[in-house]
């Protein structure tokens, strides 16, 4: 498994955050550019002022040196300039501006240069002082200001997972808003419960809801029986999926179908009704080839895995989620951690009201590589050994 394919639900899942993260580090960096180049703009200027001061000095002392040639002396006055500390290079010019003493370091960005005058006025040269390259005040205020940076930005993310610890789902609401499409009609039952309503035994419980597109139009259009023979095949590949993932069939496709997976950890116990909802959407669409070749018509199905509402909240989320797609709330991806093994785009979500607040459904794409391709494995198996029926479209 490559490092992309291990790091990519969780970039997914953090998308959002990452890149207000992104923003306030750019914001930062824009910030910490101006304010810096400030404070080496008003760090020059301060040391000008310096240099001038120092530099007119200079001039006073050197000025019977400077018109009297005499280098020694103006040495002497260079070396002992030059120890000054904002001081970091010291030349005398004569008045034809060739160099007398000391030389020009272009590498330092602050220079000031002072005519030479005698007391009678005449000029003897002039005296240039460059200052002394110290990067030690903007090294602290940049390591200061990157520590700041670092501590809003670790700040930030703490204020995520505090509010993240915090936040716990209210309780299931008494009804969830119904879907507006056509599959909002209550699918009457058309068969028999499978294995009744029964209660949910002790342990942890998830619950795989699948809903046919268009229900209510197949029961307009058939009789009871027709309806009956209609479903058959995916009655047989349900059983055999459930089975697959130690699932309960507690009512059966065209009864608001549910199926109920128990066990501990609930991570594992979400993971099963997640793959178990994910491989009979996928022999569902595997199914349709074999069905029209039999004269029959493909049904489609909207899933949902949820273990936070009641037998109606979640067949409303269930009618409200994608054609073809399994839907699983986003506040429970992360609780049972399938949003590590799962893959899903965040600004797919779907915002649905139920009661008196809002539940984002998350279509899930599909698993990580590595359970993906077990799941096609397994939907090979499924569809190999499930009878497909071939007959004539049933009566209508």
């Amino acid at each position: 498994m490559s490092v992309w394919e291990k790091w990519r639900p969780w970039l997914q899942r953090e998308k959002q955050l990452l890149l207000e993260l992104a923003l306030m580090l750019l914001v930062a960096l824009v910030v910490g550019v101006y304010f810096l180049e400030h404070f080496s703009a008003r760090l020059q200027a301060e040391q000008r002022v310096q240099l001038k001061a120092l530099a007119q000095q200079t001039a006073l002392r050197s000025a019977e040196s400077l018109a009297g040639d005499d280098l020694i002396g103006l040495n002497v006055i260079a070396r002992e300039t030059r120890a000054l500390e904002p001081v970091g290079g010291v030349q005398f010019l004569d008045v034809a501006r060739e160099p007398v003493t000391g030389k020009s370091d272009d590498s330092l960005p602050v220079k000031v240069e002072v005519p030479v005058a005698l007391p009678d006025g005449e000029l003897a040269g002039s005296v240039v002082l460059a200052a002394a390259h110290d990067t030690a005040p903007r090294q602290r205020l940049e390591t200061g200001y990157v520590l700041v940076v670092l501590g809003l930005l670790a700040l930030r993310a703490a204020a995520e997972v505090i509010r993240r610890r915090l936040w716990r789902p209210a309780a299931p609401p008494a009804t969830a808003a119904p879907a507006t499409d056509q599959d909002t009609a209550s699918e009457t039952p058309p068969v028999a419960p499978v294995d009744g309503d029964a209660p949910a035994p002790d342990g942890v419980s998830v619950e795989l809801r699948l809903s046919v597109v268009n229900f209510d139009h197949f029961q307009q259009r058939y009789t009871r029986s027709a309806l009956e023979a209609l479903l058959a095949d995916y009655h047989h590949l349900l059983r055999e999926v459930a089975a697959l993932y130690g699932g309960e069939v507690i009512t059966a496709i065209g009864d608001r179908a549910r199926i109920r997976f128990t066990g501990e950890p609930l991570s594992h116990t979400a993971f099963s009704a997640l793959c178990a909802g994910l491989l009979f959407l996928r022999v569902a669409r595997l199914q349709a080839p074999r069905r029209k070749a039999g004269q029959s018509p493909a049904l489609e199905f909207k899933a949902l895995v949820s273990n936070q509402f009641n037998e109606a909240d979640s067949w409303a989320l269930c009618l409200a989620g994608v054609p073809g797609r399994l839907n699983v709330p986003e506040a429970e991806l992360t609780r049972a951690e399938l949003d590590v093994k799962a893959l899903y785009q965040t600004e797919r979500a779907q915002l649905v009201q139920a009661g008196d607040r809002q539940i984002r459904l998350q279509p899930v794409e599909q698993l990580a590589h590595r359970y993906q391709t077990l799941l096609r494995t397994q939907a090979e198996k499924v569809m190999g050994g499930s009878g497909v029926s071939g007959d004539a479209s049933p009566s209508k």
